[in-house]
């Protein structure tokens, strides 16, 4: 699965990439071992965006520790091992609260998602060989159903978007010092 397959056509996207020194196996098992207590920024930014959420009562729960791609904000569509993992849903994240739970769908049911009040949010993790290593690319897709949800996101987005970068470059470097040996 690509994230073509969920959101063709973004209103927002950011991407990231590193080449890492092994191979995609490895790589990939060390992608599916990071945890939330190995990602100190991913940590301090997901309390204070989850703050709100945890005072309200309804996200009690959502930080302890746990693998980081069990802790992504939409759920996961496809993994193609050591190749991909997609994940995409619907959100709201400019409310304070986080919004509504919006219904879980798979990825043709996203990618044709036009009511209004959401956005359709896709990230991906990519392996690729290249040379004697594997470059670990992330990218981030988000698509607005609607003028009012496009302006709420991005106003949403000026503020969060270097805090969201943050968390994936944090991420891909801790990814590349297990799959290295220098994370143990």
């Amino acid at each position: 699965m690509r994230l073509d397959d969920v959101v063709p056509r973004p209103q927002h996207v950011t991407r990231q990439a590193r080449w890492i020194a092994a191979p995609p196996e490895v790589v990939w098992d060390a992608l599916h071992a990071v945890r939330l207590s190995g990602l100190p920024v991913t940590l301090v930014l997901s309390a204070a965006r989850f703050l709100p959420v945890v005072l309200s009562g309804r996200g009690l729960g959502q930080l302890h520790d746990r693998p980081f791609l069990d802790a992504l904000p939409v759920p996961l569509l496809a993994s193609e091992p050591p190749t991909s993992v997609v994940a995409g849903g619907l959100l709201q994240p400019w409310h304070l609260t986080g919004g509504e739970s919006g219904p879980a769908l798979d990825a043709a049911q996203l990618r044709a998602w036009d009511e209004p009040g959401w956005v359709v949010a896709a990230v991906d993790f990519r392996l690729t060989p290249r040379g004697n290593g594997t470059e670990l690319a992330s990218e981030t897709r988000v698509r607005a159903t609607d003028d009012a949800s496009r302006r709420a996101f991005a106003r949403y987005w000026r503020l969060i978007r270097p805090g969201s970068s943050a968390v994936r470059w944090e991420v891909l470097t801790a990814v590349e010092l297990r799959a290295t040996g220098r994370l143990r």
